[in-house]
């Protein structure tokens, strides 16, 4: 069962639950008191057993088990309600806390998971048109990927504009970044730079996203269409599933090579995450 976010919720205060201390998502990060307790399932009558800060990769009953699956989550009705309210998210835009059975990677029809952490990344509802692109073309759901990579996404994109008054291409993101599947989590993919770090100040280790996943619905893809009306190219993959992965940079025109190569010359404050993301720089962009 699905429990949806109580909308006259407070938003004071901080929330215990499973031992972790829950702050509004203006406050500080949040602290695991302890260990998530141990996550047993049953999956095509297939009993499946993991602890939940261990990853897991392979089939369960002939479906794939994917390492997210065995993360509780920590995000009660309050918490949703606080973060509607800070970001901004219409009402149409639904946002569920997700019942004791639920999985991150099953879901209800017209749904998706996502982080807390995306929104602290730069994320919004509905989505910005370039994530929709950017998520169709990778051919991943929203939660297959972690915080860094929204991070990177969102701050190439700010970063091309700020510099050429133009949307940065798909191509040219390639010759930036290469996307490789995380080998210990199974689903997840990351983004790994071609000259080393371009996009500087991620953090080298972000995991706590996986304990505050729920559920979204309504309108969150766009603002004004639902789901089956949005160009086929801007259609956000809404299940797990196997990624696009390149390796090699894309042949790109001369001028825009120019543009990427420039870009790489700028130096590490200029390129610093921190500075480019903010909700303002994407509505500048909506």
């Amino acid at each position: 069962m699905l429990e949806r976010a109580a909308s006259q919720a407070s938003t004071s205060g901080r929330e215990n639950s499973q031992g972790y201390e829950i702050s509004a998502p203006s406050g500080e990060p949040i602290q695991a008191c302890q260990r998530p307790p141990n996550r047993v399932m049953r999956i095509n009558d297939q009993r499946v057993y993991r602890r939940a800060d261990q990853e897991m990769v392979g089939l369960a009953g002939g479906r794939p088990v994917y390492s997210i699956d065995y993360f509780t989550t920590v995000v009660t009705p309050r918490y949703l309600t606080a973060l509607r309210e800070e970001f901004r998210i219409p009402d149409d835009v639904d946002l569920v806390v997700p019942g004791e059975n639920d999985i991150p990677s099953r879901l209800p029809p017209g749904y998706i998971t996502l982080s807390v952490e995306y929104f602290r990344d730069g994320l919004c509802l509905p989505f910005h048109h370039y994530l929709r692109q950017a998520l169709h073309r990778l051919n991943v759901a929203p939660a297959q990927l972690n915080a860094n990579t929204y991070r990177i996404l969102i701050s190439c994109f700010i970063l091309w504009t700020k510099h050429f008054a133009a949307e940065l291409p798909f191509r040219a993101f390639q010759n930036l970044y290469k996307m490789n599947s995380a080998p210990s989590s199974s689903g997840f993919y990351y983004f790994q730079g071609f000259k080393g770090t371009f996009i500087t100040g991620c953090p080298d280790s972000d995991k706590q996203f996986k304990h505050l996943w729920f559920y979204a619905g309504g309108r969150w893809l766009h603002g004004h269409l639902p789901y089956n009306d949005v160009p086929p190219s801007e259609r956000v993959p809404l299940v797990f599933r196997r990624g696009y992965v390149w390796t090699r940079a894309p042949h790109i025109q001369e001028m825009t090579l120019a543009k990427v190569e420039a870009l790489r010359e700028l130096s590490d404050p200029e390129r610093n995450q921190q500075g480019l993301l903010s909700r303002s720089s994407l509505e500048e962009h909506s």
